[in-house]
């Protein structure tokens, strides 16, 4: 049978329709829904006769010629009834001579088929429309029921349930494999990760031997030295966030909180960024104050994605632009906020930066573009510190605003209730 779920449920009209032919039940039962009616559905007369007693629908589409028992004989089975007496019905007949008896029968109009689905729709809601508003009170009582009501009753509970635990079922299904492509993904991700690091303490003691030979060098030769340790330091910093933010995901590197300092967390995580500032010729500047109330973090964590906003402001900004990082205690939070004068972001921009690896190009500067992790990384260092994070632009070419809070060192030990994240610092 099928049927959706009826009117008591979910406040919505009901409309029963019962017609044997069953691309045209199907097609009425379409159109009505589209106008925002529930519709239920029957294809023989006794069926209806159950239906129309276990859920006292708003209005009946009955088919006059309906088998095993006739649309008439329904009708006033259905009007000798108390319970159903009141529910308006509509005859449907393909014989235009059979059209007197629907309303010399009482009931409340008549269609001939074929008609049109704006007619039918019309007829409908203006005979809903006469009827009182207000839905059955509660649900129905099975002690009060009979047995064809009972019957029809739990077959539509059952066909219900049935239908929930399968959906349940197939949610659950594709949650497990969206799982375990993750896993594959940040497995595979962390593999790679870890192979792009073993080469670096080798690179570095190399350049350390060319660093200490380097009075021998020439000029050029100096200045491609010192631009090569720049640029390795660089990569060393950038595959070291995939690697951590991989191992953050994966939950293999555990916060190690302790109470620190953001006035001398920040200065120390940012340096990288205030070096690259000073080469694009990008005004940097920090406004931490000494007194700041502590937080509760780890150092390496929260100073990487301190860095990771940094480093995002220089890079995606113009020569004689602005990047200034400040920190403020509000309301129990400390929040951590960059804003610079670069390339801003549109709003479908803003919406992918919740994707990891989600490529922000450089304007500016084509051929360095990162793999997308640094907001991601601000993220989850926020997410695992029980903070939150915040990010707004009023558009291309108007500058960003990245902001990461966590709790003060006395909320995150419990000492005081911390509000709610302010959004405006």
């Amino acid at each position: 049978m099928a049927a959706q779920e009826p009117q008591y449920r979910n406040g919505k009209r009901t409309v029963l329709i019962a017609d044997d032919d069953r691309t045209l039940a199907k097609a009425i039962s379409v159109m009505l829904g589209q106008s925002g009616l529930q519709t239920v559905v029957a294809h023989d007369g006794e069926q209806a006769l159950a239906m129309a007693r276990a859920m006292l629908p708003d209005l009946i589409l009955l088919d006059m010629n309906i088998p095993v028992r006739s649309g008439p004989e329904v009708y006033a089975t259905l009007k000798a009834d108390p319970a159903t007496a009141a529910i308006p019905v509509v005859f449907l007949s393909g014989e235009p001579k059979e059209a007197n008896h629907g309303p010399a029968a009482g009931a409340a109009a008549y269609l001939t088929k074929p008609f049109s689905p704006t007619e039918l729709i019309e007829l409908v809601q203006r005979t809903i429309a006469s009827q009182p508003a207000d839905p059955p009170p509660g649900e129905p009582d099975p002690s009060h029921m009979s047995v064809d009501q009972l019957v029809v009753y739990t077959q539509e509970l059952r066909d219900l349930f049935e239908r929930e635990q399968d959906g349940r079922q197939s949610l659950q299904q594709e949650r497990q494999r969206l799982e375990e492509l993750d896993r594959l993904r940040m497995s595979f991700l962390g593999t790679v990760t870890h192979e792009l690091l073993i080469p670096f303490p080798a690179l570095g003691r190399a350049l350390q031997v060319l660093q200490r030979q380097s009075h021998s060098l020439g000029t050029d030769q100096r200045v491609a030295l010192d631009d090569l340790m720049t640029e390795i330091a660089g990569l060393h910093r950038m595959v070291s966030g995939v690697d951590k933010f991989v191992k953050l995901v994966n939950r293999r590197r555990e916060p190690q909180p302790q109470d620190i300092s953001l006035s001398q967390v920040i200065p120390w995580a940012v340096q990288p960024a205030a070096v690259l500032a000073q080469a694009r010729d990008v005004d940097f500047r920090l406004f931490v104050p000494s007194h700041l109330t502590q937080v509760h973090a780890d150092p390496a964590l929260l100073g990487e994605a301190i860095f990771q906003m940094a480093h995002n402001a220089v890079k995606f900004n113009l020569p004689g632009g602005r990047a200034h990082i400040r920190a403020l205690e509000s309301d129990g939070w400390i929040v951590i906020e960059v804003t610079d004068t670069g390339v801003g972001l549109t709003p479908e921009r803003l919406e992918l930066l919740d994707q990891p690896f989600e490529q922000l190009a450089d304007a500016q500067c084509r051929e360095r573009q990162g793999l997308g992790v640094g907001w991601a990384f601000v993220r989850y260092v926020a997410e695992a510190h029980g903070g939150s994070t915040r990010v707004s632009s009023p558009g291309p070419g108007e500058g960003s605003t990245f902001a990461l809070a966590v709790p003060a060192a006395l909320q995150a030990q419990g000492i005081g209730v911390a509000s709610q994240v302010p959004v405006e610092a």
